[in-house]
């Protein structure tokens, strides 16, 4: 595989591929493959696509903790293996995904065998430690408005490699509910917040998109 992640090596995906026990899956966008409580029958490394790990709130609202990217696998998965746990959360499949299926008892077994796989998941909670932590921080010294600005920011960045050059069609294709799940907001708190951007000069909303016209405000205001 071309632009292989770091954390997987060509050496492991060679181990993995050698593997009976390590199967093949392909899962359909949309699929919900671990619900609040379940236990996890396998740890999927992503090959092709993404998976969204989220927490609900009684209020209706949900937070999402992260993304599972191509040759990522997801945390929370591997510790409720480890440590027999029910699953914390919900995750998604965002697109279609493919990936290899790894049946817990190797998980284990690999952990305590295989230098290859130990530096493969300490790597990975290593990263994700620190995605987490950046999360914790935003939510607990940062106003909605700070958030916002920098969530439409960063999505602009996976966008555009150039934003000099990309200055007049900065894009992004995003609902408001999505939005608002994205940052444990409401949509209709998201809905006024973008309007107000937009009274200001700073963005053009349209239908399903959000067009950002004055990139330097939305990075002042994130950085305040």
């Amino acid at each position: 595989m071309e632009n292989r992640s770091l954390l997987l090596s060509s050496t492991l995906l060679e181990f993995l591929d050698n593997q009976e026990d390590v199967k093949k899956i392909i899962v359909p966008k949309g699929t919900l493959v671990c619900q609040y409580g379940q236990q996890c029958e396998s740890l999927v490394i992503i090959l092709q696509g993404q998976v969204k790990v989220f927490r609900p709130a009684a209020s209706g609202h949900s937070l999402t903790l992260y993304y599972v990217n191509e040759n990522e696998s997801c945390i929370l998965t591997a510790s409720c293996i480890l440590n027999v746990m029910p699953f914390p959360a919900y995750a998604e499949t965002v697109t279609e995904v493919q990936g290899l299926a790894i049946p817990p008892d190797k998980v284990k077994q690999w952990l305590q065998q295989e230098p290859l796989w130990q530096q493969y998941i300490f790597g990975l909670l290593s990263q994700r430690m620190a995605g987490l932590i950046n999360l914790v921080d935003a939510l607990a010294f940062q106003g909605l408005d700070e958030r916002l600005a920098g969530w439409l920011l960063a999505q602009v960045s996976l966008e555009y490699d150039d934003i000099q050059k990309q200055n007049q069609t900065m894009k992004i294709k995003i609902t408001h509910q999505l939005i608002a799940e994205e940052l444990a907001s409401s949509r209709e708190v998201i809905s006024r917040r973008l309007k107000e951007f937009e009274q200001n000069g700073w963005i053009r909303l349209g239908r399903g998109s959000i067009q950002v016209v004055d990139h330097s405000a939305l990075k002042c205001l994130s950085l305040a």
